[in-house]
């Protein structure tokens, strides 16, 4: 099977001085066995996470699965 984009979140990546966790969302180039392939990008905001996700899947020629939820 070849590498595929995948868009994961929101992932709950640091607690705020407030004690309510900031949202995070993650994009990876993954194998088959949903192993990441190099770096896995956490973005901050859905929307920076769905124009990350979008420019790799174009740039790289490969497929994008989307497991993220807007927060």
């Amino acid at each position: 099977m070849k590498p595929l984009i995948r868009m994961t979140g929101p992932h709950s990546s640091r607690i705020r001085r407030s004690g309510k966790p900031v949202p995070a969302w993650h994009v990876a180039v993954v194998d088959s066995e949903e192993k990441p392939q190099g770096a896995v990008y956490k973005c901050l905001s859905y929307r920076r996470a769905v124009l990350l996700s979008c420019n790799m899947e174009r740039d790289r020629r490969l497929f994008l699965r989307m497991e993220a939820l807007p927060h």
